[in-house]
């Protein structure tokens, strides 16, 4: 390889890597001020109802309180306490 070619593959390779620099600084993504999103409907479950235990398509939101009571619920309200679909109660054995 001549001195000529050598110096053309040196100066090839700096200018390659300017120009990633420089790509790689114009790429990356700029700070955006994250938007909030507000909830057009929002509803309320008592505490009385206890923790929520889970969800599905076909029973809706399970909640479970202190004495085992399950309640269920399909049907969320806006601004409100949604009505209960199903309630199982825990029972003591006779």
């Amino acid at each position: 390889m001549s001195k000529t070619a050598g110096r053309l593959l040196i100066v090839f390779v700096v200018l390659l890597t300017a120009a990633n620099w420089f790509y790689a600084r114009k790429a990356k993504a700029s700070p955006q001020p994250q938007q909030m999103f507000q909830a057009q409907c929002r509803s309320f479950v008592p505490l009385e109802w206890g923790d929520f235990k889970g969800s599905s398509s076909g029973f809706g939101l399970a909640f479970q309180d202190s004495t085992g009571t399950i309640r269920f619920v399909t049907n969320a309200t806006c601004e409100g306490v949604p009505p209960v679909a199903l309630e199982v109660r825990r029972t003591m054995p006779k």
